[in-house]
């Protein structure tokens, strides 16, 4: 005996097309996926690449597609690091990356690289080069040539990833830091060249001072003396001195001394 009452029978069926048509939107909308602007889609059929899309709405097959999001934009990468110079001194680097992923080569990036070329390619690549080219400066010449140096790992870096997909923005060193030793003999040896600076000019200072007095010397005849002494002289003869001629001057009958207007000395021969 059938206890089943006809209306449920009857609603539960108006049920199943509901059912299929929710199913199938929603299927629907899992095969459609959005690239955004500065990104490429690296579609994967069973985890094989069958294609990379570019921006915009874009088809897959459920349940047999996926798909990788792979940014073709500007990427800023800072990379710090202890080198050696030549003359083997530790100098502490701090180098700013800009860098990009060719939009025509994604696919292969990714068949060679997956999603982490930034561990497996460029962070390694990069400090191969700063350790290399840094190697050939010593570092006494690092900042006087960090431009230079800066312009030979951006060259060597692009040269190195040009065949794997990465396009090279810019390269530049942008901070570095000397060992503590290091530095102190940079101060010392600063010390050091003033210190010598300081007695050099000291003794040039004696030189020419000498010099000066020499031919001040030189230049005082016995008659200039004299009237150097006359013009000192205050006018009061010694109280006692132990005999011979008076102390300090030596007058020359030859010459004959007058008082002008202004109270100085005039003298004639």
């Amino acid at each position: 005996m059938n206890n089943a009452n006809p209306k449920n029978q009857l609603s539960f069926k108006g049920f199943i097309p509901a059912i299929i048509i929710g199913l199938v939107v929603v299927a629907s909308l899992s095969c459609f996926y959005t690239v955004d602007t500065g990104e490429r889609g690296v579609v994967l059929r069973f985890g094989k690449l069958i294609n990379v899309v570019g921006e915009g709405l874009n088809f897959k097959v459920p349940a047999m597609d996926d798909v990788k999001i792979m940014s073709v934009r500007d990427q800023n990468l800072t990379i710090k690091t202890e080198v050696s110079s030549s003359d083997i001194q530790t100098i502490a680097v701090e180098v700013s990356l800009v860098y990009s992923l060719n939009p025509n080569e994604v696919g292969k990036v990714f068949q060679t690289y997956g999603m982490n070329i930034e561990n497996t390619l460029i962070r390694p690549t990069l400090s191969e080069k700063i350790n290399a080219v840094i190697a050939d400066y010593p570092i006494e010449t690092f900042v006087e040539k960090r431009a230079e140096i800066s312009s030979r790992i951006n060259t060597a870096f692009a040269e190195q990833v040009a065949g794997n997909g990465i396009i090279v923005k810019s390269l530049l060193i942008t901070n570095h830091d000397f060992s503590d030793d290091f530095n102190k003999a940079i101060e010392d040896k600063k010390i050091a060249e003033q210190g010598a600076l300081t007695a050099k000019f000291t003794l040039e200072r004696m030189k020419l001072e000498a010099e000066a007095q020499k031919v001040k010397q030189a230049s005082l005849s016995p008659m200039v003396l004299q009237e150097m002494a006359i013009n000192k002289w205050d006018g009061k003869m010694p109280q006692y001195f132990s005999g011979g001629q008076l102390p300090f001057i030596t007058i020359n009958l030859s010459i004959i001394f007058y008082s002008n207007k202004s109270g100085g000395f005039i003298c004639h021969s």
